[in-house]
C-alpha cells in the first residue's frame, strides 16, 4: 500500500465533493453524484486490501506521514446534505455517497487499529526475512559482496588469518556504529552493559563519530544478535520488531540497509572464520584418529545406522518432496555414501562425538540443497528435534555446502 498515493485519492475525492457541494443542481448532478460513488467504493475497495495484508502482516511504510484516525473522522465530515426537493434519483444518489463515505471511515479506523495492534513473533521474523530478501536482491548486496571478496583476495594472498577475520568483523561493527544505526538508542542510555567474552572495544582508538562509547553501540546490537560459539547470529525475530518500532525515526530506511549490509559482511567474515577453524579442526581429527583406526579400526557402521534412524523418522516423511525418497531410497543413499570416498571421513569425524551434531545437520541441509526436503530451514530444524536449540541446528544445515562431501550428494540426488 503506497500511503502518499492512500493520501493523493482521499485530497481528491474531497476536493470532487467540495466542488460538488459548490454546484448548483443541474440534470448533470445525479452523473457527478454517481462518479462520487465509484470513486469512494474504489478507494475503500483498494483500502480493504490493505487492511487485509496488514491483519497478518508487519508493514513498515504503511503509516508514513498518514494519520488514518484523523482521516477516518476527515471523512464523516464529508457527508452530504441528503435533500428531497430535488428528486428521487438525486435523493437515492446521495444516499449513496453517505454510505460509502461511512464504509470508508470504517475501513481507515480499522487500519488504524490493526497498526497498533500486539503484533506475532512469526510476522516480525517474516518482516525481516522480507527486508533482507529485498536487501540481498539489491546492487548494494552485489557490491558488499565483491568488496568482501576482494578483501579475502588481498590478505595473505587470499588466505587471510583468524586474527585478520577477527579484525575485520570488529571494523565493520565500527562502521555500523558511526553510520548512526543505533544513534536512537544509545542517547537514552545512562550506562552500557559489557561483553567481556565477546568483543574487545578498548583496542579502538577514539572516535568522535560515535556518540558515547563503541561498547554502548554494540549493548544495543546485542539486543538483536545473539553470540553463540563465537559468532554473532541475528535474530529474526528481534530484528523484525526492531524494524517496525524504528520505522518513524530520521533515516530509518537507511539504518536498515546499513544494518544488513554490515551484518552482511560480518556473516560473511564469520562463515570463512568458522571454515578456518573447522579445518584445522579436521585436520587435528585425521591426525588423531589415524593412529586410533591403526590400532582398533575404524568404525563405519555406526555413523551409517545413525544416520538412518534419523532419516527415518516421521519428520522425514513431512518434509519430503516426493514419494520416492522413502526409506528404502534413504538408507540406499546412506550406504552409498559411506561406501563413497567420502565415508571414511564421515566415520573419522562420527568418532568425535561432539561432531555428530554437526554431521546430522549437514546432512540434513545438503538434501533440503537438493531438493529432496521442503520447507524452511529453521522448520525442518524444528521438526528433527536433534539439537536443543532447532536454530543451531539449521546453522549446521547453512554450513553444509562447505563440507567436501557436499558436491557427491548433491550430484547423488540429481542423478
Amino acid at each position: 500500500m503506497m500511503t502518499m498515493n492512500c493520501k493523493e485519492k482521499i485530497s481528491a475525492l474531497f476536493s470532487h465533493i467540495e466542488g460538488f457541494r459548490a454546484e448548483k443542481m443541474t440534470a448533470g448532478s445525479k452523473f457527478r453524484l454517481a462518479a462520487i460513488v465509484a470513486d469512494v467504493t474504489e478507494l475503500s475497495e483498494q483500502l480493504n486490501e490493505a487492511l487485509q495484508r496488514l491483519r497478518q502482516e508487519v508493514v513498515l511504510d504503511a503509516d508514513e506521514d498518514v494519520d488514518y484516525a484523523d482521516l477516518s473522522e476527515q471523512v464523516l465530515t464529508m457527508e452530504l446534505e441528503e435533500r428531497t426537493d430535488c428528486g428521487e434519483e438525486i435523493h437515492e444518489q446521495t444516499r449513496l455517497v453517505n454510505e460509502g463515505l461511512g464504509m470508508l471511515s470504517s475501513v481507515l479506523s480499522e487500519i488504524d487499529e490493526q497498526l497498533s495492534r500486539h503484533h506475532k513473533e512469526e510476522e516480525y521474523a517474516r518482516l525481516y526475512e522480507t527486508e533482507k530478501r529485498r536487501y540481498m536482491n539489491s546492487g548494494t548486496s552485489k557490491r558488499t559482496k565483491r568488496d568482501f571478496d576482494e578483501w579475502k583476495e588481498n590478505m595473505n594472498c587470499g588466505n587471510p588469518s583468524l586474527e585478520d577475520m577477527e579484525d575485520y568483523r570488529l571494523e565493520k561493527l565500527i562502521h555500523m556504529f558511526e553510520k548512526g544505526v543505533f544513534d536512537d538508542r544509545v542517547k537514552h542510555m545512562q550506562r552500557a552493559r559489557r561483553f567481556p567474552d565477546e568483543l574487545d572495544f578498548d583496542q579502538v582508538d577514539e572516535n568522535h563519530k560515535i556518540t558515547k562509547t563503541p561498547y554502548h553501540h554494540y549493548a544495543a546490537l546485542r539486543r538483536l544478535v545473539v553470540f553463540k560459539d563465537g559468532m554473532l547470529v541475528v535474530d529474526p525475530v528481534h530484528v523484525g520488531q526492531h524494524f517496525f518500532a524504528s520505522r518513524k525515526e530520521a533515516n530509518a530506511k537507511a539504518h536498515r540497509t546499513n544494518f544488513l549490509k554490515y551484518m552482511h559482511k560480518i556473516s560473511m567474515a564469520q562463515e570463512l572464520y568458522e571454515g578456518l577453524k573447522m579445518e584445522n579442526g579436521r585436520l587435528n581429527v585425521l591426525r588423531t584418529a589415524e593412529g586410533a583406526e591403526k590400532a582398533e579400526g575404524l568404525n563405519m557402521f555406526a555413523p551409517a545406522k545413525q544416520l538412518k534412524v534419523m532419516l527415518g523418522e516421521e519428520w522425514f516423511g513431512i518434509h519430503s518432496t516426493d514419494k520416492r525418497f522413502d526409506k528404502a531410497w534413504t538408507e540406499q543413499f546412506i550406504d552409498r555414501l559411506m561406501a563413497s570416498p567420502h565415508g571414511r571421513e564421515i566415520a573419522i569425524e562420527w568418532s568425535n562425538k561432539k561432531k555428530r551434531d554437526f554431521l546430522r545437520g549437514c546432512i540434513v541441509g545438503l538434501l533440503k540443497e537438493g531438493g529432496v526436503l521442503k520447507g524452511s530451514m529453521d522448520s525442518i530444524a524444528r521438526s528433527t528435534g536433534v539439537c536443543e536449540n532447532y536454530r543451531t541446528f539449521s546453522k549446521y544445515m547453512g554450513q553444509s555446502v562447505q563440507e567436501p562431501y557436499a558436491e557427491w550428494v548433491l550430484n547423488y540426488i540429481k542423478e
